[in-house]
């Protein structure tokens, strides 16, 4: 695109984007005003470069005309698509729907408060992504080490105490203690100091969740007011 026609978008395009948009582009899912102008800016840069490769002659008019017309059909700069289900033409088209995490879907006449679709997905088992990812530690850590560490550590997951460690390992209860006491170090510097601490902290997704339930519930506490 040409410094003209650069100067042309910035200087007579782009008010008239800013002005129009807001009055007659409906906003799609998470869309706002200042991100739809942003969006139309581009759609008409590319407008403009594509009638300067065809050496046509436009106004800015036209180019602000054609650009907000994109916008309302659902059209963006960077996805055209009506078989996308998240895209805005999509959505406008009503074949798909996209909702926040946050949209009352319902309502819990015990707790007196919203039930929104964040609480309805929500699981609480843990996230397996985790639960994979220590699985992999938990592993590497029994390979590089004593093999009697994974008969205590299983026996400590199964509920188990050092005297069922001992008697598995064929060992007397005070060598099993010192065994235990080792893996305790040692697992201490293999997975840094922090892992404790870590592994008691509520996941971030799952405080997330929490954050927002917590204020669904002072919502219905000033409705009641």
């Amino acid at each position: 695109m040409s410094p003209e026609s650069g100067t042309m978008l910035l200087e007579h395009i782009a008010p008239r984007l800013r002005a129009a948009i807001p009055k007659v582009v409906y906003q799609v899912g998470a869309e706002n005003d200042e991100e739809l102008v942003q969006d139309a800016i581009v759609t008409a840069a590319q407008l403009l470069d594509a009638v300067e490769r065809n050496a046509k002659t436009v106004t800015p008019g036209n180019i602000a005309f054609y650009t907000i017309l994109h916008l309302k059909s659902g059209r963006r700069s960077q996805c055209r698509s009506r078989a996308d289900t998240m895209a805005p033409g999509t959505q406008l088209d009503r074949k798909s729907c996209v909702l926040s995490m946050e949209e009352e879907v319902g309502y819990d006449p015990e707790l007196d408060e919203a039930v929104t679709l964040g609480d309805v997905l929500a699981s609480n088992r843990e996230d397996p992504a985790m639960a994979a990812a220590r699985n992999i530690d938990w592993a590497l850590f029994i390979e590089t080490h004593d093999y009697r560490y994974g008969v205590i550590i299983e026996e400590c997951a199964r509920g188990g105490t050092v005297k069922d460690a001992a008697h598995r390992c064929g060992l007397g209860y005070g060598h099993t203690y010192q065994i235990r006491r080792k893996l305790e170090s040692d697992l201490r510097e293999f997975l840094g100091e922090q892992a404790l601490e870590d592994a008691l902290q509520t996941p971030r997704w799952k405080a997330g969740i929490l954050a927002d339930r917590e204020h669904a519930a002072c919502q219905a506490d000033r409705r009641r007011q």
